[in-house]
């Protein structure tokens, strides 16, 4: 496989995991603060006449989402500054290349060379 196919697979399989994590993510949350919601309303209910608070139920997301956006910022930062040119890199010099081959190529002996398989093979 050549490197560009090998860089795009990469950067492909790369995003699918990113975006499975993330949704695996979110589900994750949804069901802490389901589950916070939950126990703050039991304990609102077992305490009579008081309403308690909490900082982490009033914002559940806050502690749970640093580490994995830490993460995400760094990966985001890593594909711009070190992956994105380095696949444009690769992606100009193998389309200079073409063009170069594509500029060397005599016609005449394709032609022939075309004309000599279909011979050889029909």
């Amino acid at each position: 496989m050549s490197r560009p196919a090998t860089i795009f697979t990469g950067l492909l399989v790369s995003g699918a995991i990113l975006y499975q994590f993330r949704t695996e993510l979110t589900s994750d949350m949804r069901q802490i603060r389901n589950q916070l919601n939950d126990a703050q309303n039991r304990l609102a209910g077992s305490v009579p006449g008081g309403k308690i608070t909490n900082a982490l139920t009033s914002h559940p997301t806050a502690s749970i989402l640093e580490k994995p956006k830490e993460l995400l910022d760094e990966s985001t930062a890593y594909l711009q500054k070190r992956v994105v040119p380095t696949v444009k890199d690769t992606w100009n010099s193998h389309v200079i290349g073409l063009a170069e081959n594509v500029n060397d190529l005599d016609a005449d002996k394709v032609q022939k060379y075309a004309k000599d398989v279909k011979d050889k093979w029909l």
